[in-house]
């Protein structure tokens, strides 16, 4: 085993390796699936340290590379990262500031890529001592929740085959150099529905000759609030609409139809069926009640992201043999697509703080960054969870 104050000294030791990886990532940042100059750069550093079977995937987004352990081992555990950013226009005047109009790394991604590049870093010095295979993902859009199931589709879970999975966020609502780690339901699942009710447009001067379908939606907007009341008080929910459109051609038109379009967040099965449910009876009765007609389409994009309780335990153990201080509850309802390869191995997502004041940007903010201190705390922490995680599968 390796000594634990080794593995601390050695995340300190590469702080400006890590600043300078995640500034470079951040200056040159791309959209989902456009990753193309991101999956280069990650793929050539990954070169640079001498690992093994470096894989770039479909249309040049995604690269993956595998460290092998000097130690006899037949387990796998993956560290993966997400490489996409947003459609956003940095206002941070910093000298690493985006240099690519209207994108920028508002949720952190970058300093996940430098993460993950600096555990690379850390176990491939002391690869003689790694009992088994360490592979380090690095996944193309995680914001439109769609990369991960490409991913997993192409293999990545495969040759070899990953027995366990670690993936971390860095979070602007923990404060700084804390980590989440919990076992159990740790972010929503997210679905996203659209409403389209069907009328009869006409004059608005003569509304009884008409079926308004702003009237029948604004109706199904107050519906789906009535819905809370079928749930229990520990049945976590969120029901919020985003968009709300219709006509717009005219003042003194009623229009053919009008649509909803919403997210709904949750953390049981059993919840989110009945939400689904629910939304169907709602959207439906309201317009018939009307005479109009209705369509509902409700799509499942991401499941709860729900930790491995052993790994929980081992990751606890490791954050406070490091000096990182660990909190257990949850803090979001948002939604990560890590949780499509809890569908398929053992998998935990942590979440390490960021937050030094009040008013620190949240994130999906123009103004949004961190403190780069945090790279070294993250990089150790996934270094020695995939150590020890490797050492308890011991056969």
């Amino acid at each position: 085993m390796i000594p634990t104050p080794d593995i601390k000294a050695a995340g300190q030791a590469l702080f400006a390796r890590l600043r300078a990886a995640r500034r470079a990532l951040h200056q040159h940042p791309e959209l989902s699936f456009k990753e193309i100059q991101t999956t280069q750069r990650i793929s050539g550093w990954l070169n640079e340290l001498g690992l093994d079977d470096i894989r770039i995937y479909k249309d040049g987004v995604g690269v993956t590379a595998l460290l092998k352990g000097g130690r006899r081992g037949a387990k796998t555990v993956a560290l993966r990262a997400d490489l996409d950013a947003l459609q956003i226009t940095e206002a941070n005047p910093v000298p690493y500031r985006s240099q690519v109009p209207g994108v920028m790394h508002a949720c952190g991604h970058d300093g996940h890529m430098a993460m993950v590049l600096g555990a690379a870093m850390i176990l491939a010095q002391r690869r003689r001592h790694i009992r088994g295979t360490v592979k380090f993902i690095f996944q193309p859009a995680e914001e439109n929740t769609r990369g991960a199931l490409q991913m997993i589709r192409q293999g990545v879970l495969r040759h070899p085959a990953v027995d366990a999975i670690f993936g971390l966020h860095l979070m602007p609502q923990i404060d700084f150099g804390r980590i989440l780690v919990t076992p159990g339901p740790v972010m929503a699942a997210n679905d996203h529905m659209t409403i389209v009710v069907h009328g009869r447009g006409g004059h608005g001067a003569h509304p009884e000759t008409c079926v308004d379908p702003i009237l029948v939606a604004h109706q199904i907007y107050d519906g789906l609030r009535s819905i809370s009341r079928n749930l229990g008080g520990l049945d976590s929910h969120v029901i919020s609409v985003g968009a709300f459109q219709a006509g717009g051609t005219a003042y003194n038109i009623i229009p053919e139809t009008a649509e909803i379009r919403a997210t709904v967040r949750t953390l049981r099965p059993e919840t989110q069926s009945l939400i689904q449910r629910r939304v169907q009876d709602v959207a439906i009765g309201i317009a018939s009640t009307h005479h109009a007609r209705c369509e509902v389409t409700y799509c499942k994009s991401c499941p709860v992201t729900h930790n491995d309780a052993a790994l929980a335990r081992l990751c606890q153990t490791a954050a406070q043999t490091l000096g990182i201080p660990v909190q257990t509850e949850i803090v979001t309802m948002a939604s990560e697509d890590f949780s499509h390869y809890q569908q398929k191995v053992r998998g935990i997502f942590l979440m390490l703080g960021i937050r030094k004041h009040k008013s620190c940007p949240g994130l999906h903010n123009d103004r949004f960054d961190f403190d780069e201190r945090i790279l070294p705390i993250g990089a150790t922490m996934l270094a020695l969870s995939a150590i020890r995680a490797l050492e308890a599968s011991r056969s």
